[in-house]
């Protein structure tokens, strides 16, 4: 007995040597070359970060032309010159991976404030079952909670999951045909499958009703990208849960970044059905995380417009610089709350013909039934500019009052023609802030006039309140008319 309980101690001694000698000379090597995200982790170490930001790609990409083409983490820093800001960035991640790039930070690092991305997109099949998940998952190996050398090992023995592309697109497929879609009201289809395959058969047609197939690819990436609702049972709300559990335990204060998506394009292309599903799980985000203690969820869904996005041809989260700059500066007035007296305000302007009001809260009513209007001469309209896309957010106490989206159009003196566009069909909560977008031409009539008002009414007794009025103008990237009879299959 004696001899064995030798021999198990001389046994777990080389294991010590040995495990010492691979992380003194061999570990870092391997990092380099098999996990070079975990050295994020040690680069927020070494720089004594005291606020960290967890993102993917939306956080890294600019636009070709951009001469400021810094990071949204970047951005978020200028508003606490005197708090030290990192991130820890790894294109295709989700919560999963910032979940292991957190709890690998040591226990005597200065970070104290965690802000994790959270896509709304990442919930979705697509997402959860994209080829990049291989090689993110191999990375993770080295980042386990055991000794190095058993991570080595493991990495040896290739012990994360390995699925051929045809397996994770068949995983995909089958929750797009078997996941139901509830809706409130009779929808026509059941399943995101037959839905895609719908809209791909009837397509999108122009303004001379032809079918145009690169349009109506787009629709149809946006339904299989949104097409869904999250349930209880989804595992990326396992990862946050953990991100949750683990800050709380190491006593940082946790924001989540709920990035914003192209509801422009969504509602443009396919309509109200799809934001619906958006919305849905947007609130179902918000009301899971958005009212724990010591978390903190900023809502940046629906802040940036579609003249924002650099993706045109995909639903991605890439923003330009103005886009950047609003998720950062939302971002930031979170973290006020936890650095009162290091937060500065940071000026900026962006000359891309985008308009934004901010974030002013008014009340319309019939005392008061004008909101803010972006008012411009008509040939200030660049040549260029084909659609306007207008978005704002609403607070209603009921559905009884009258307000409405108008365009007006200023003729001659006291001769003006006005659009109006009832916000109701989009604006469904009852006493919460919901949101609208609309996409509108900006057409001869509208070129013609002396002046251009765009702006919120609501001369009813009953009041609305009004925030976030955010208009620009863009390029034509879609005519889409009115959808044609279904075509023939061929």
């Amino acid at each position: 007995m004696k001899k064995f309980l030798i021999r198990i101690l001389m046994a777990a001694a080389l294991l010590f040597v040995l495990n010492w000698i691979y992380t003194k000379w061999f570990f870092k090597k391997d990092v380099a070359e098999h996990s070079d995200i975990l050295e994020l982790v040690w680069q927020v170490e070494a720089d004594s970060c005291r606020i960290v930001y967890l993102g993917e790609s939306s956080n890294i990409t600019s636009g070709v032309q951009e001469t400021d083409k810094r990071k949204i983490s970047d951005y978020l820093g200028d508003y606490f010159p005197n708090v030290k800001t990192g991130d820890m960035t790894k294109e295709a991640s989700h919560a999963q991976t910032y979940y292991y790039l957190l709890k690998n930070l040591s226990k005597k690092s200065t970070v104290e404030t965690v802000v994790v991305t959270m896509n709304l997109r990442s919930f979705d099949a697509r997402w959860i079952y994209s080829n990049l998940e291989t090689p993110l998952r191999k990375q993770l190996v080295l980042m386990e909670n055991y000794p190095p050398l058993m991570n080595r090992f493991l990495l040896a023995l290739k012990a994360y999951p390995i699925k051929s592309e045809e397996e994770l697109d068949s995983l995909t497929r089958q929750h797009w045909r078997e996941d139901p879609l509830v809706f409130p009201y009779e929808f026509e289809w059941n399943n995101v499958y037959q839905w895609d395959s719908a809209t791909a058969w009837r397509g999108l047609h122009n303004y001379e009703g032809e079918y145009d197939p690169k349009w109506t690819e787009l629709a149809c990436h946006y339904i299989k990208s949104y097409g869904f609702q999250i349930r209880d049972d989804n595992p990326r709300l396992k990862d946050f849960d953990d991100i949750v559990a683990l800050s709380r335990k190491r006593g940082w204060h946790l924001v989540f970044n709920l990035m914003p998506e192209n509801v422009d394009k969504a509602n443009e292309y396919v309509g109200k059905d799809l934001m619906y599903l958006m919305k849905q799980n947007h609130d179902y985000l918000i009301n899971r995380y958005g009212h724990l203690e010591g978390v903190t969820v900023v809502d940046n869904l629906n802040l940036v417009r579609d003249v924002n996005f650099i993706d045109q041809d995909w639903t991605t989260e890439h923003y330009y610089e103005e886009g950047r700059r609003i998720i950062a500066g939302n971002v930031a007035e979170a973290l006020k709350a936890y650095y009162p007296d290091e937060y500065r305000s940071v000026d900026w302007k962006c000359d891309n013909g985008h308009y934004y009001f901010g974030d002013a809260v008014r009340k319309l009513d019939a005392a008061t039934p004008y909101g803010p209007a972006l008012t411009l001469p008509a040939d200030s309209l660049r040549a260029d500019w084909e659609r306007v896309n207008i978005a704002f957010m609403m607070q209603q106490a009921d559905t009884l009052h009258d307000a409405r989206l108008a365009v007006q159009m200023l003729v001659a003196q006291d001769n003006a023609t006005v659009g109006y566009y009832d916000v109701k069909p989009q604006i469904q909560k009852i006493g919460e802030w919901d949101f609208a977008t609309y996409d509108l031409p900006v057409d001869s009539v509208m070129r013609a006039a002396q002046q251009v008002k765009i702006f919120v009414y609501n001369p009813s007794d009953d009041a609305v309140q009004l925030k976030n009025m955010d208009i620009s103008f863009r390029p034509a990237y879609l005519k889409p008319g009115v959808k044609g009879q279904p075509m023939d299959k061929q």
